[in-house]
């Protein structure tokens, strides 16, 4: 069955030199097609197509022409039509086999012979499923001139090489050239190891191969050493190349995206947070010092009586010391978002870094606990102090 919403989408020359037959079809044509244009014989149909496609610039999508006409037969038409235009689908309508012109015909690349009387509905199939053809042939010719246009931007911002199955490096482009510090021929030849770095997690190419073979292609974060020493971090995906014919496995292709200024920057902010962390539990263990201090001095003024001077020196003591809570439990709270930005970069961390990830959320963890007792000992010395105040206020008006 024709496609009518493809059909109506198209722009058909019709050529017929006989009054009824060109009457009668135009009229299904003008229904079925967006645009007809008619032509009573050979000259005509030369004359328009040219009309149409050179100086409108406009296309015509199919050709249904007569062969046998005067002035100028379909043959003779076609021929000069396909100087203009090699692709254009092509069909001749005739009353009987036209033996003579089949041969001519083929070097046309004519699609179809209708034969007369037409028969409409095979016509119109035929026709859809040409000129859907040739519609489907531009389609791929757009994608592909598309997939060149995304592969030049692939290539501007992505490193991409491909290594053999023995894992030699056959393919480069210039940005792992410029990333990786080594000259594209110096890189032509190498093994893949030998760029690989030292302490990454897939150390050699028969590490990568294990994970693609189970996989079939792999995803991660890779480490590498540059010509001079350098390290960098790209995020890899690698899949295999095949033979397009026997599908064997011909090597495997590297998609690289250099994130090395984002795994630096991931390092230094996990320094600073250890650094601040050790901080926070110096300043702590400095606080529990004083609170012990304090208890003491507490302990003291309970066993023996003082004098107003005394109790004014230990109300300002208290009081500094009560700053000082304030003070640290506005930082404990500069360090509770701290360790929410860390435990969310944590959770971003690839697979490759799921054991420092346990040990830094346990420490996380662990510096949580050490908060919790300490602001449970900063109550209770809250509590102890507001006593303090008040048997003091009670010595005073004794």
């Amino acid at each position: 069955m024709f496609n009518k919403e493809f059909l109506k989408t198209l722009t058909v020359l019709y050529v017929e030199d006989d009054d009824n037959i060109r009457s009668s079809l135009s009229n299904i044509f003008t229904k079925i097609f967006a645009e007809v244009i008619i032509c009573n014989d050979g000259d005509d149909g030369i004359n328009q197509f040219k009309h149409y496609t050179q100086e409108q610039q406009s296309k015509i999508d199919l050709v249904v022409s007569d062969i046998n006409m005067p002035n100028k037969n379909g043959i003779e038409m076609v021929q000069e039509i396909r100087e203009l235009d090699q692709d254009i689908p092509v069909i001749f309508t005739t009353a009987h086999g036209e033996s003579d012109y089949l041969m001519e015909a083929i070097k046309l690349k004519i699609a179809y012979y209708a034969l007369k009387p037409i028969n409409t509905s095979e016509l119109l199939d035929n026709i859809s499923n040409f000129c859907m053809a040739e519609h489907n042939k531009e389609s791929i010719k757009e994608k592909s001139q598309q997939i060149i246009q995304y592969m030049d931007i692939i290539n501007n911002i992505t490193s991409i090489f491909k290594v053999d199955t023995k894992g030699v490096i056959v393919e480069v482009n210039n940005l792992l050239c410029e990333i990786s510090q080594y000259t594209e021929d110096e890189l032509i030849g190498m093994h893949i190891d030998n760029i690989l770095h030292k302490d990454t997690i897939l150390k050699t190419f028969n590490d990568t191969l294990a994970l693609i073979d189970t996989n079939e292609v792999f995803k991660g974060k890779l480490k590498f050493s540059s010509k001079f020493g350098n390290t960098f971090y790209m995020s890899s995906s690698i899949i295999t190349s095949k033979n397009e014919y026997s599908s064997e496995i011909e090597g495997y292709i590297y998609i690289c995206i250099d994130q090395t200024d984002d795994e630096i920057e991931k390092q230094q902010t996990m320094q600073r947070v250890r650094k601040n962390m050790i901080q926070q539990r110096t300043k702590e263990s400095d606080l529990i010092r004083t609170a012990k201090e304090l208890e003491n001095e507490i302990e003291k003024i309970k066993a023996s009586s003082i004098s107003s001077k005394d109790t004014k020196v230990i109300m300002a003591a208290l009081a500094k010391e009560k700053q000082k809570v304030v003070i640290l439990n506005t930082q404990i709270s500069h360090y509770e978002e701290q360790i929410v930005k860390l435990t969310q970069q944590k959770q971003k961390i690839d697979g490759d870094e799921k054991v420092k990830k346990l040990e830094a959320m346990k420490k996380v963890q662990d510096h949580a606990n050490e908060k919790e007792k300490f602001q449970s000992k900063i109550i209770e010395l809250q509590a102890l102090v507001s006593k303090l105040e008040s048997k003091l206020k009670a010595k005073s008006v004794d």
